[in-house]
């Protein structure tokens, strides 16, 4: 695989994390909006994480952000810096 494949390529393993960490997490009243997209119930958003298509692209990223903070302790610290 070529390396601009690669970077664009998302494992099932990560998309399925994804789609646990929306199900455990996400109310089912609740709606993402991104953009002119739309808003996106629980379901639309794990169908496009899914397909992998642009928006579940964006779904994933934010996620994957947000579990590196949480590794990384950038988050912790975050939040204690927040007055």
């Amino acid at each position: 695989m070529s390396d601009s494949k690669e970077k664009n390529h998302i494992s099932e393993e990560i998309k399925e994390l994804v789609i646990i960490r929306i199900e455990a997490q996400m109310s089912p009243n609740l709606r993402l909006s991104i953009g002119e997209k739309g808003s996106l119930d629980m379901e639309k958003m794990i169908e496009h994480v899914k397909s992998g298509d642009q928006i579940g692209k964006q779904i994933i990223d934010s996620h994957m952000k947000f579990i590196k903070a949480q590794a990384s302790g950038a988050l912790i610290t975050a939040l204690n810096s927040v007055e």
